[in-house]
């Protein structure tokens, strides 16, 4: 098995990234035109979606640059795991009472 690239690695980690950031517009394929929401057209929200995608792409590159052999299969769950991970980092506080 060939060992993967730093760059390889990078590359793979913001496809996997794209995929979950994708995932959230693909689910809103159906919707009409006008009933799609305002954050499709903002900015704010591309520049965040590029920003993740691109962390994606970084973790993977962590992982390689300190040593860990991954695969390229792992390389693109890495890149999709990071979005949903990141995503759910609010601690929800515990229902007492």
């Amino acid at each position: 098995m060939t060992e993967l690239s730093l760059l390889d690695g990078f590359l793979l980690g913001v496809g996997g990234g794209s995929v979950a950031e994708l995932h959230g517009l693909w689910q809103l394929r159906k919707t009409p035109k006008n009933d799609r929401p305002e954050w499709i057209l903002s900015y704010f929200y591309w520049f965040i979606t590029i920003v993740m995608v691109l962390l994606s792409g970084c973790v993977v590159w962590l992982y390689l640059k300190s040593g860990i052999n991954i695969n390229y299969f792992m390389a693109v769950h890495l890149g999709i795991a990071t979005p949903l991970i990141i995503g759910n980092l609010k601690k929800k506080e515990p229902d007492i009472g």
